[in-house]
């Protein structure tokens, strides 16, 4: 998978698969920030914490209830975490 589609791709994702939820909302929103700092300047760091948020993304209460499409969040945390390997 290249990095553009990575970083640029999974932030769009992100957004169109969770409903409202403010909490949600919120972490959205870092995953977007970093995602696009991670296209300009990769490191391993960056990748754990991206990693980080898909998981209380993954965990939240909410998830199960306002995920359009689950699926893309486990294929997004893989990825991250191929990155920190």
């Amino acid at each position: 998978m290249p990095l553009t589609y990575s970083a640029c791709s999974h932030s769009k994702s992100i957004h169109c698969a969770i409903a409202h939820s403010s909490e949600l909302n919120q972490i959205e929103g870092w995953l977007s920030v970093l995602t696009n700092t991670y296209a300009k300047h990769p490191s391993n760091g960056l990748a754990k914490v991206i990693a980080y948020y898909l998981k209380r993304i993954i965990k939240h209460d909410d998830f199960t209830a306002f995920a359009n499409q689950p699926c893309h969040y486990f294929s997004m945390l893989k990825f991250w975490q191929e990155q920190i390997q």
